[in-house]
């Protein structure tokens, strides 16, 4: 009795280490790889998202921007999510009026996301007609893609008050 006791015991503890092996084997969830942080690489792809913006509208930055990404913006509620996102790019902004103009001032790694700051100005286009022109600042974290490249997961823009530029 003792030995089919042991003989059982071992029959199932083997199938219970078969089935973790098998899930750990099958499991398909890709994990991005987190690329490496070159500053010139990372201004680059920033360049390459607001010459995007510029040439075809802000619904054309699909996947430049996280799935989940916020987007906290000067009064105005966060926008979360990158469909959100990209319709309240396409609705707020006519690249047909005005062009953005980047710097990018700071970059670094925070673990495996990356953090980077600068300024933009709005520059109105002829076909604006007397729009002015508008400046700030701006910071995000990125975090990897799947394809490798970093994508905005949480992004947050400023503009000077009325009052800041009334004082001016």
């Amino acid at each position: 009795m003792m030995s089919l006791r042991n003989l059982v015991l071992g029959v199932v503890s083997a199938a219970m280490l078969t089935a973790c092996a098998q899930q750990e084997a099958t499991d398909t969830t890709e994990t991005p790889v987190t690329p490496a942080l070159d500053a010139e690489a990372f201004s680059t792809q920033v360049g390459q998202f607001v010459a995007t913006w510029n040439t075809e509208g802000g619904s054309a930055l699909g996947t430049m921007i996280a799935e989940d990404a916020v987007l906290m913006q000067p009064d105005g509620p966060a926008i979360e999510g990158r469909a959100a996102i990209l319709t309240a790019l396409a609705d707020g902004y006519d690249n047909a009026l005005i062009q953005q103009v980047t710097t990018v001032d700071e970059v670094l790694a925070v673990g495996d996301l990356a953090y980077g700051r600068g300024t933009w100005t709005l520059n109105p286009t002829a076909a604006a007609g007397d729009l002015a022109s508008m400046s700030g600042q701006w910071s995000a974290l990125y975090q990897p893609g799947p394809d490798g490249q970093w994508q905005i997961w949480r992004w947050m823009w400023n503009q000077p008050s009325p009052q800041v530029l009334d004082a001016e």
